[in-house]
């Protein structure tokens, strides 16, 4: 099962209490499914808890009675069952239109005078993603959609997520409208208040567990770069010596020169700190590199001069 359908799973499994929230519930789950007119109401879904949770509201908050067909159906990833609930009574469906006040088009706007306490926006819009959420798991990144048939319906589900402080992206995808959201802190805001607690916490510890990572890789690769540029470092260090032993001018260096040349040529893997501490008596790092920088410095001197001679 999917990272989305596990959410759908786990939000299917808390209790409504009260009646107004359960009306909420199947109104958004409603609004949001695949047909609902004043002639029939049909949804479509893969996951089998919704399907159950859509039957059980129907006859619970309606007495409606609702067909349940068990299909299947090819994917890329093979074959899934599907659930379709459908609402043919047409005694059931006045009853439906009439108490939830909605136009024959179904199609204007969130009819407001549904949601009769403060919990039956949250459970609105968990319908909602009931019947029409996508969510991406946390490991291929961070994604939630909303894909809804009507765009008015999408616009004023819109309007409802940014009265409480989300702020919905949209586009549209063939014959369907997207409402989504890509930042991960909205995503996690949106999954607590419809009560994905736990799909929230995974977003979370999946992000917590990229940037350990990510953190790791950035200080390897400056461990990497360092570990480089120290090597290079060294093989000048290393060349200056030996020109300046070839040319006969070593020896004529000061001793605290000779010194530092002759322990970097006995290790050229050596750090500055352990050069450092080799000498007698111990001296700094940045002592060791100044040394090597004046011999450095000394033979690019040398070997101009011996150019400009030519």
């Amino acid at each position: 099962m999917s990272f989305s359908q596990e959410t759908k799973s786990d939000l299917c499994g808390i209790p409504v209490k009260k009646l107004c929230c359960k009306r909420a519930l199947l109104y958004g789950m409603l609004l949001c499914g695949n047909l609902f007119s004043p002639e029939m109401i049909r949804l479509v879904t893969e996951n089998e808890r919704v399907s159950q949770s859509i039957v059980h509201l129907l006859r619970e908050v309606y007495g409606a009675r609702a067909g349940l067909t068990i299909g299947e159906k090819k994917t890329k990833n093979g074959v899934i069952s599907s659930y379709r609930i459908a609402v043919s009574s047409k005694e059931d469906l006045i009853k439906i239109f009439m108490d939830l006040n909605l136009p024959p088009d179904c199609e204007t706007a969130i009819n407001p005078s549904l949601f009769i306490c403060e919990d039956c926006v949250k459970h609105f819009l968990r319908g909602c993603f009931l019947t029409a959420g996508m969510l991406t798991d946390p490991q291929n990144g961070y994604r939630l959609e909303l894909i809804f048939e009507s765009e008015p319906i999408m616009k004023t589900v819109g309007e409802l997520l940014s009265a409480y402080g989300l702020s919905p992206k949209y586009t549209g995808r063939k014959a369907s409208f997207v409402l989504y959201f890509k930042e991960s802190e909205e995503i996690e805001d949106l999954l607590t208040f419809i009560g994905a607690s736990r799909a929230a916490l995974a977003i979370m510890n999946a992000k917590i567990f990229r940037d350990i990572r990510n953190t790791q890789n950035r200080r390897a690769n400056c461990d990497a770069a360092n570990i480089s540029k120290m090597t290079l470092k060294a093989q000048q260090y290393i060349r200056a010596i030996r020109t300046l032993r070839e040319l006969g001018l070593f020896d004529g260096m000061n001793e605290e020169l000779k010194t530092t040349a002759l322990l970097r040529l006995d290790d050229p893997e050596a750090s500055l700190a352990d050069l450092a501490a080799r000498h007698d008596p111990p001296i700094t790092k940045s002592g060791v590199n100044h040394r090597l920088i004046r011999i450095c410095e000394y033979c690019r001197r040398v070997e101009e001069q011996k150019q400009k001679k030519q």
